[in-house]
């Protein structure tokens, strides 16, 4: 099983399907990386929000396409990053 790299941002486009890294062409799979993890902000948001992380099934590349989502009981919606598409 590859080692899965550092995860690179990529813009969407029309259609994202096949990995930019190793051409593989039936899809992603998908992960959740608290956006709290990679910030280092004092003041907490009441929200945990998540960003959803693309898995190459293949070569295990791993990309942020800006897709943001919190799992809160109360608010189970996507949430836009500037210069993105929203869920």
């Amino acid at each position: 099983m590859p080692v899965p790299g550092e995860i690179q941002f990529l813009a969407v486009e029309d259609e994202l399907h096949v990995c930019p890294g190793c051409g593989y062409a039936l899809g992603f799979h998908t992960s959740f990386l608290s956006a709290d993890a990679v910030r280092h902000n004092p003041v907490k948001s009441t929200r945990e929000v998540f960003r959803v992380i693309l898995i190459c099934p293949e070569c295990a590349a791993r990309y942020d396409v800006g897709w943001r989502i919190s799992f809160s009981e109360l608010e189970a919606k996507g949430c836009q990053v500037p210069g993105h598409l929203t869920l």
